[in-house]
This record gives C-alpha cells, structure tokens and sequence, in this order.
C-alpha cells in the first residue's frame, strides 16, 4: 500500500486553531483522523475538542495516542444523535466566537454595540426630520431595539411595545441601550449562557456516577452534575472577587459611626446561614398556622416535559431558562383557575435541577382537606397537558384492530335509533401498562380479602367483650379492626411528569420534609450523611453547583405561596425598640421577636394578598440614575388603607387596620467609602479636605488622566462645594488618577497617594521610550531591544515632547480634522492638524522638516 498522504486541511470546514493544532501532530494516520472527526463538529466546538485530543495525545503513557483516537471517536459518536441540535445552536450565536470565548473581549464590545445604538439613533433621526418629537422617539426606538434583539438580549419594554406606554419608557430605553455599561451586563448574562448552553449540549452537564456493566461497580465520567466545571469556577471566583471588594470597603453613617461592609452583609439576608434560618421559621409557624386552620399538607414533585431534558432523545436545544419559563407560565394558568375557583391555598415553592441542568419543582401546599382532590386535578391537568402523548408511549406503542359497538344514529325521516357498527380503535395491549395494572390488581385482590378477615375477627372479638363485659356489669370496649393500607397506583400515567403525595403526621412534619432541599439549595448546612439521589454524591458537596446553576440562568430557587411581604416583617425587623403607635407596635413586636405566624394574623391571614394591613413605604426620586428612572428606595413601613384593601380584609373577617400612620425604618443613611478612610479623615488637619469630606463645590476644573504614581500627601480641595467632591469622591473610588494643582492624585489600597505633575511627565516619557524602543525592534525583524534602538526612541520621544512644549502643552496631541476625528484609517477629508508623532515621524524620515523654538509658526507670528 501507498504512503498516505496528509489531508488538505484548508479544503475542509475547520477553524483556524483547530487547523493549527491538527498541523501539530507528525503522525500522518492520526493527523487525517483527527482532521475527519473535527470537519463533521461546529465549527465553534472545534477548537475544544482538538485541545483536549492534544492532551491526551500527549500523554507520556504507554498508549496515549490510541486512548486519545479512541476518545474521540466515542466522543463523536455520542454527539452524533444531536448535531443537528448543535448546529441550530452554533448557528444562533450571539457574537461571533472569537468574541464570546473571551470576558475582557465581550466586556469591550460592549462600547463598540453602544455606539452602534448612538449611530443608528443618528441616522434614524436624521431620516425623518419632519416627524414630531413623539413619534420621532417611538421610531428610533423600534429601529434600535430590533438592532439589540439581534443579539439575543432583553430589551426594555418590548414585550409592552404596542401599548399605549409614555413616552418617557421609550426614553428610557433608548438611553439603556446606548449605555456600554448596560450593554456590558447584557453581554455577561448572554455569554455565561451560552457558553453553558454549549456544555450541556457536548454533555459535560450530567450524571457523573454509573454503574458499569463489566465489571458492576459504580464509575465516573469525569463530567458535572448540575452545572459545568467552567460556570463553577466562574461562578467561585466572582464569589471571592465579591468578597474581596467587600473586604476592602467600610460603612460610614451620618452620625459617625463605621463599620466593616462585610460584617453588614453577613449580618443581612446575604448571609447564607441567615437565610437558610429565615425560610425553616417561615416554612415552621406556616406549618403551624395550617394545623390551626385544619388545613392538610400535600407535596408535590413537578418535572418539564423530555424536549426540555439535554439527556433525552428528544431534546430541542431548550436552556435550563426555558424550561423554568415553561414551568412559571404553567403554574400561573393553573393559579388563575385556582382562584377563579375561589380555591385557597398556600405554602412554598422549591426549584433545583436535574443532573442535566433541567429544573424542577418541589411544592409543599397548605389546603382545605375537602378541596384536596379539586386542587390535585387541577394542577395534574395543566402540567400533563404539553406532549402528553410522550407520556403514553412510556407504555408500549399504540395500536390499532376493529370493534364492534353499538351507535346512536340520526335519522332525519325515522328520528333516532341504535345502529351496531364496526370500527377502528387505537388501545395499547401487552405493555408494561398491562402487567403493572394486573399487579396493582392482585395486590388490591390482597388487600381485599385481608381487610374482609381482619373486619371478622374484629367483629367475633367485639361479641365476646360484649358477653364478658356483661357477665362483669360494665361497659363493653370497642375493638377496632386491624388497619390495612391500600396499595396505590403505582402505574399512573402522569407520574413521570406530576406527583403528589399527601404529607403523614405520623412519618414528621411538613418543614422536617422540605429542610433537606432547602439546606440543598442553599449551603449544604446538615447533609454530610445525605446522598443525591439523582448523582449518587454527598448532598453537601453538591450545593456549590446547585448555587452556580441558579446563578448562570438567574433562576429564583425559593417562592413563598400565599404568603404576606416578608420585605415588611424584614422592615419591622430594624426597629429594635418599642415605639408609641399602638397601630404599628403590635406587628413590629411579632417581627422582632421572630414569632412569624402572629405577624401572619395581624397582616390579615393567609392567602390576603396586596390586601394585607401594612405595605412598604417608599420614597421616590425622579430622574435617580443614568437612565432617568424614577428611582423608588425603601424608608419604612405604611398601613394600606386603601378602600377596597379594608373591605377585603372586612369581609374575610380577619385583623383590619383603618387608622393611617406609618414608621419611618431607615433614620441613618450609610456612605460606602475605601477602608480606613474614616480613620485618616480623622487624622488630618480641620484646613485640608478628604476624598470623603461632604462640603465640596463645583468648578475645579479636575481632570482624569490614564498613569500616576505613588507617593502618600494630602489631597487639598478648599474651596470646593458638594457637587465638585461627590464627582471627585467616585472617580476616585473607581480608582482614577486626578490631576488637580499641579499635583497627580489616587487611592491605593484605602490611602490616598499623590505624584507631582513633574514627576508624571518623567514617568510618561520614559514609558513612551520603553514602548517605541520595542516598536523599532518589532519593526526591524527582532525581539532583543538594543541600544539603537533605544536611541532612536528617545530621539523620537524628545522631539515629540519638544513640539508639545512649543505649544505651551505638557501632553501630546493625536491627528485630529477639523471636526476633531481621528483619521487612522479614515479618509482625511478638510483640514488637518497633524499630532505631535506624527510631526516626530515625519521629521525623522525626512518628510519634514524641524521646528525650532524661534519659529515664527511656532511663536503666533503668522500673517
């Protein structure tokens, strides 16, 4: 047989780097494989698989070639069944790959969609001129945001575009989305999202434990349940980048006082443990409030049809996030008949995901036990009704014969009469339906004849205790019959997809049921000795994946049902001290002391809805951001004594408040300032003003510039008022360079340093030399810098500096038209002012000529 001969990698449907790294292997038959098996993959999963090939290849094992050809033929032939899916999905990508792979790339092309926006708001704009301002702004809007819903974002008001929303939204929108800041947060959640979407689809989402058949002992895939090994060490280190910033940052309040912002947040709702403590007293004193109501528990367990599962056959690329959207829209059509029912109910809803990332539901419901079987039926009917045939076919294939039966038939002269007729029916016989239902009957026939027993021994007991009770002169004890539970259905058609099961007082309580998925989702707090049994692993060790999977597709993992706003009692929560209003302090004191079922009855009940006797007070603030919002902050508590809320409340009987006060909750306001500012505040002279200070003035002229140093001096800014320090304040925050004074200012590490002017242009220069040093290196076909090529930097360096200086200009200036354009790489169109490199270049290859501090140009004395 011939040599074989290498492939032609640029005829094939390969990407650059898959190209590059299939180029690297020197065997020619593993080079050809591994060129076939990448051209049949997307493009963007291309370079993935060809790394990971390459690191096994290289494996310095005996056989590493052989196990890296033989994974990737298995890992193709996995993939196969779905390229179709992964192609759709490749296909829908947002940004082109090269972008999306790449955070600080998908961060800066944030600018570049804004820009976008401004440019076609321009041109739309200048368009249609004659259009009125009112319609003029719907326009641009619909122009814009179909240019955003290009990429897959959410743009603000587009699902309420067609109604007759004020013209501020649109506003307001428009503003957003030439924002590059909102674009950056856009951005993030969409590549997050992908990127994870790509995972599940190649199946490093998953089960990692199975058992092998060969040598029947559990193994692992190597693969993440719940979410992918990259969302989790993203997610980790946003944790820790957050807690960083925390650490480094203190709280101020207006009297004075200060205080680490990481002992604030571990003292909020942040704090994992206080909030896994906050839903066990809810879901406890919920508990208790139902057993006074006489109300009975059923838990329900509900999953998404199998096209929304990456592990099914069926699956249609759907994301985690679909799926939760087709689970809330399901429950609000079912809620909606519920209460057009006037059926009540409450408890708590728990998501957490399937091995595969698919969410499910886990509900623990309060209800009358008279309306039990209505509720069941209701919720049973809509979660089954989307693809309920795949539910069916769990149990053979449907089939088709004739029967014959008996049929009304109108006769239009006779009237109407039974007619026997002979027709096709579809049924499905001799499945596992069949033998699970013939099972389910020998069982009942059990059940039957055991109950019939027990009932006639406990009949011929009851006679003999009658005749000894009267042989004895007393009253005969009644003999009960031996209790004998009913087998279930265990064979239901819906339970794939819905399950309930009525809560047993005997077995524990409702919240002892639901702790461990609450303690699942939350820290794993208590779960050392629990296994998942989806994964096969330690619960506890499986709380950090469950918390990055929420994170990446911004699921809510916890809803109360029926229940009044925690965010009052949170509120009440603050005042640690009785007050006078005797509306207010019997609800505050419930609060306080954590007694959650008193702050229940005093809101109205259960089930009160926006009814409830106390709401959130809120003060509102026009034009409160950069996309002028009216912004709402929350100040205290308020009673709702709204007129249709107090008939509500009068007509179900329950606790109603009538008179109008309210309690102001937040009487301190909290600066957030560097750590330790406070502490050098203090020090420093009553003449010199802090980066923190509060009586600053406009009209100082502070510029921000790109470079400083470090030298620690006092940053002095009398004179000054409150608007110039609060711009000063946050740039400095954001840890920009100041130039104020002659003086160069920044905070470093929670002090604030301080560089002459002088000094910065030293440093400028020299980072000039170092840069165009290494450019005429590159230039000249080499990497070491020598010493011409330093010399020529700073020849270049000098004279670019020197034609500032002419100027009466210590920075130098860019190419820039008439118009103040840039021009690289743009027609230069009027009149030019050349910059200070190009000057220098010019006039150092001879283009130009020198100008001299006497020049008459250079000295105003042109005629």
């Amino acid at each position: 047989m011939a040599n074989p001969k290498p492939l032609d990698l640029q005829a094939l449907r390969l990407s650059g780097i898959a190209k590059g790294l299939i180029s690297s292997i020197s065997d020619i038959d593993d080079h050809n494989f591994l060129a076939r098996g990448l051209q049949n993959v997307p493009v963007p999963l291309q370079s993935r698989m060809a790394r990971k090939y390459i690191d096994r290849y290289n494996q310095k094992k005996a056989g590493s070639q052989f196990r890296a050809n033989t994974w990737l033929r298995r890992t193709i032939a996995r993939l196969k069944p779905r390229f179709g899916v992964l192609f759709s999905i490749t296909q829908n990508m947002p940004l082109p790959w090269h972008i999306l792979s790449s955070i600080e790339k998908t961060k800066k092309h944030a600018g570049t969609l804004a820009m976008e926006c401004v440019q076609i708001t321009l041109d739309v704009s200048e368009e249609h001129q004659r259009l009125s301002y009112e319609k003029l702004v719907r326009v641009t809007y619909e122009a814009v945001s179909d240019h955003a819903k290009s990429f897959g974002v959410n743009v603000p008001f587009y699902s309420m575009r067609e109604d007759d929303l004020p013209q501020e939204c649109f506003e307001i929108a428009l503003l957003k989305m030439q924002c590059d800041k909102w674009w950056a947060r856009q951005l993030k959640t969409l590549r997050k999202q992908f990127l994870e979407l790509l995972e599940i689809a190649t199946g490093q989402v998953g089960k990692d434990l199975y058992h092998d058949k060969n040598s029947k002992k559990p193994k692992r895939r190597g693969i993440s349940p719940y979410s992918s090994k990259q969302a989790q060490r993203e997610f980790s280190f946003a944790q820790a980048s957050g807690r960083q910033f925390l650490e480094m940052m203190e709280l101020q309040s207006s009297d004075g006082d200060v205080i680490d912002l990481i002992e604030a947040v571990k003292s909020g709702m942040a704090n994992p443990a206080n909030r896994r403590n906050e839903l066990m007293l809810r879901i406890r004193e919920t508990e208790e409030l139902a057993d006074e109501m006489g109300y009975v528990a059923m838990f329900y367990t509900i999953t998404c049809p199998a096209r929304f599962h990456a592990n099914a056959n069926t699956w249609d690329g759907s994301t985690p996030k679909d799926a939760q959207n087709y689970l809330t829209t399901t429950w609000a059509r079912a809620r909606s008949k519920l209460n057009r029912r006037d059926l009540k109910y409450f408890g708590v809803r728990v998501v957490e995901p399937h091995a595969d990332g698919c969410p499910h539901w886990h509900m623990m419901l309060f209800m009358p036990k008279n309306k039990l079987q209505e509720i069941n039926a209701i919720l049973r009917w809509y979660f089954i009704q989307e693809d309920k045939i795949e539910l069916y076919d769990r149990y053979g294939p449907e089939l088709t014969r004739a029967k014959v039966f008996n049929k009304f038939v109108d006769i239009n002269t006779h009237g109407t009469h039974i007619k026997t007729v002979e027709a096709c029916v579809k049924y499905r016989a001799h499945t596992e339906k069949t033998h699970l239902f013939k099972l389910y009957k020998k069982k009942r026939s059990a059940w039957g004849f055991a109950k019939k027993k027990a009932n006639e021994v406990a009949i011929q007991r009851n006679k003999e205790e009658a005749e000894k009770a009267k042989v004895e002169n007393r009253e005969p004890k009644k003999i009960k019959a031996k209790n004998h539970k009913a087998p279930t259905k265990f064979y239901r058609t819906f339970s794939p997809r819905f399950d309930a099961v009525k809560l047993d007082k005997n077995k524990g309580s409702a919240a002892s049921y639901i702790a461990k998925y609450i303690s699942k989702n939350i820290d794993g707090y208590m779960l050392s000795d629990h296994v998942d049994a989806d994964t096969g692993e330690n619960l506890q060790e499986q709380a950090n994946p469950v918390l990055a999977w929420a994170s990446t597709w911004n699921i809510r993992q916890f809803q109360f049902q029926g229940s009044p706003s925690v965010t009052v009692y949170r509120e009440l929560r603050r005042m640690r001290t009785a007050v006078k209003d005797e509306v207010i302090e019997p609800i505050r004191h419930a609060a306080d002391t954590a007694n959650w079922k008193d702050y229940v009855k005093l809101q109205g009940g259960m089930c009160i809805g926006r009814a409830a006797n106390f709401k959130s007070m809120y003060e509102a603030t026009p034009m409160g951001n950069d996309y002028a919002e009216v912004v709402r902050r929350i100040k205290g508590v308020v009673t709702n004594i709204d007129y249709k809320a107090v008939l509500t409340r009068l007509f179900n009987n329950v606790h109603n408040v009538t008179d109008a006060t309210s309690l102001k909750t937040r009487l301190i306001e909290w600066t957030r300032q560097l750590k330790g500012t406070a502490e050098k505040l203090n020090a420093k002279d009553n003449t010199n003003v802090g980066a923190a200070d509060l009586s600053w003035s406009s009209g100082n002229n502070c510029t921000p510039i790109a470079v400083g140093s470090s030298a620690e001096l006092i940053l002095d800014m009398v004179g000054c008022d409150e608007k110039q320090i609060t711009e000063v304040k946050k740039d400095l925050i954001a840890g920009k360079r100041i130039a104020r004074n002659g003086h160069i200012y920044q905070v470093k590490d929670g002090q604030l340093h301080v560089l002459d002017e002088n000094a910065q242009l030293k440093q400028n220069k020299q980072l000039d030399i170092e840069y165009r040093a290494k450019t005429f290196a590159q230039k000249s076909g080499s990497w070491h810098v020598t010493e011409v090529h330093w010399q020529q930097a700073r020849e270049l360096v000098d004279l670019a500096y020197q034609y500032a200086e002419l100027e009466g200009r210590e920075t130098l200036n860019a190419t820039r038209n008439k118009q103040g354009e840039f021009h690289y790489g743009e027609p230069k169109n009027g009149l030019i002012t050349i910059g200070d490199w190009d000057l220098a270049m010019l006039v150092n290859n001879n283009s130009a000529s020198a100008i001299s501090d006497n020049d008459w140009w250079a000295l105003d004395m042109m005629a």
